[in-house]
């Protein structure tokens, strides 16, 4: 047998040793986790690059419209005054000129106004979403399917607001979907309530942001009470936490 002795000394380098390769472990973990933080804020900002490319377009396109639209004008514009007498084209182009184009703008701004009004950016109710869009487990048969809208649990009766003005265009009940309102809001974008407990508004009615239009519930196939919300674009189901939604609280 052979004695080991280790002085003080030894020890205490020992020990710094093994602080030493503990800070090293840490420094290293902590970096691969930072790195991968950042690969996933590099993945979220793309997307949401791609999102704002896409908004980009559209209001380029909306942009060209209108300086399509004002070159016309303008050339109505120059047709009338060149069809005055000489005598009373000033006045034409300064005060019937300015009133033309302030009543062209209020036109403007007011269909502005009701397009952006019309548009779903908001929540119908409050709650945590236990199930999203995309691919589920089905809870009823375990197999993959498709579930087309957003489930939110509340007590049943709690107040659904109309995320955005429309026209109710039904209000039905089914063995599935139980009591059921669809909103209609224009521009191909229609939004669905099902399993409520009561509807407050009828098939026509005319609907603005913020109005309570129904009550949530657990009528149809349900587990338990919830709202199930939709949104759809053209008929095809969307996923509004993407680039829509700009808040998470109900309209109200």
């Amino acid at each position: 047998m052979r004695r080991l002795v280790l002085s003080q000394k030894s020890i205490r380098y020992l020990l710094a040793g093994g602080v030493f390769l503990v800070a090293i472990g840490g420094w290293l973990l902590g970096d691969y986790l930072w790195m991968k933080w950042q690969k996933k804020g590099l993945k979220e900002l793309r997307m949401e690059a791609l999102a704002q490319r896409e908004q980009l377009s559209v209001l380029q396109d909306q942009t060209k419209n209108l300086q399509l639209l004002l070159t016309g004008w303008k050339g109505i514009q120059q047709g009338v005054q060149a069809s005055l007498p000489s005598q009373n084209r000033s006045s034409f182009n300064g005060h019937l000129a300015i009133k033309e184009l302030e009543r062209g703008l209020a036109s403007l701004r007011s269909e502005l106004e009701r397009l952006i009004a019309s548009v779903p950016v908001s929540m119908p109710i409050k709650g945590r979403i236990t199930s999203g869009v995309g691919t589920r487990l089905s809870p009823w048969t375990g197999k993959p399917e498709f579930h087309s809208g957003l489930d939110l649990p509340n007590p049943v009766g709690t107040p659904v607001y109309a995320p955005a003005d429309g026209l109710v265009e039904s209000v039905s009940v089914s063995n599935g979907n139980g009591q059921m309102v669809v909103l209609n809001h224009g521009q191909g974008i229609t939004t669905q309530y099902l399993h409520l407990s009561k509807a407050n508004v009828k098939k026509g009615d005319r609907v603005h942001k913020g109005q309570q239009i129904a009550e949530s519930g657990n009528t149809g196939k349900t587990t338990s009470p919830h709202l199930h919300y939709e949104v759809r674009v053209n008929g095809i189901p969307i996923d509004p936490r993407a680039n829509l939604l700009k808040q998470g609280s109900p309209s109200s």
